[in-house]
């Protein structure tokens, strides 16, 4: 695979930790374009999407736009390119809520600019990304429901007062 589509190198460590055989699927057989979606392009924009979690960036980060990566998910012969790009959605919308609630909860450091130079740095706290989490983390467990084992662990855990 060529490097024209590839992700900055401190994206690229992120996918080395990640199983990216589960990643693996036919590409969508379309007309040979240069400004199409190439087998490259598709392949680059499952990967983008396994690290955002957001069909916009992945799409912009192969040059395409996100209603052709909706029409090529429509074609006839997709299926396995879909399954591809549902696994990575969930991925990378995996990795968002797990690296959000901390970032809502402690804040992430700012540089102070003055005249050009860092001065200093502040904290700063972004309720929208905590109020973002939160109905992120309600959507995951709606559709993630406890089975009963779990709950009465949970529960036991909450009775020994948070200790194991």
């Amino acid at each position: 695979m060529a490097d024209s589509f590839a992700p900055p190198p401190r994206l690229l460590a992120l996918l080395q930790d990640m199983p990216l055989e589960e990643l693996a699927f036919a590409p969508v057989p379309v007309k040979a374009r240069h400004d199409g979606w190439t087998v490259e392009r598709q392949q680059w924009f499952v990967l983008r999407l396994a690290l955002s979690g957001c069909v916009s960036v992945a799409a912009r980060g192969v040059g395409m736009t996100r209603k052709s990566a909706y029409r090529l998910r429509d074609r006839p012969g997709a299926a396995s390119f879909a399954a591809a790009w549902d696994r990575a959605l969930g991925w990378g919308q995996d990795k968002t809520v797990d690296v959000g609630p901390e970032r809502a909860l402690v804040g992430e450091t700012v540089p102070v600019v003055r005249n050009g130079r860092v001065v200093g740095e502040r904290f700063r706290f972004d309720n929208r990304l905590a109020m973002a989490v939160l109905n992120a983390l309600d959507r995951r467990a709606v559709a993630r429901p406890l089975t009963p084992a779990m709950d009465e662990a949970l529960y036991r855990l909450v009775e020994a007062g948070g200790k194991s």
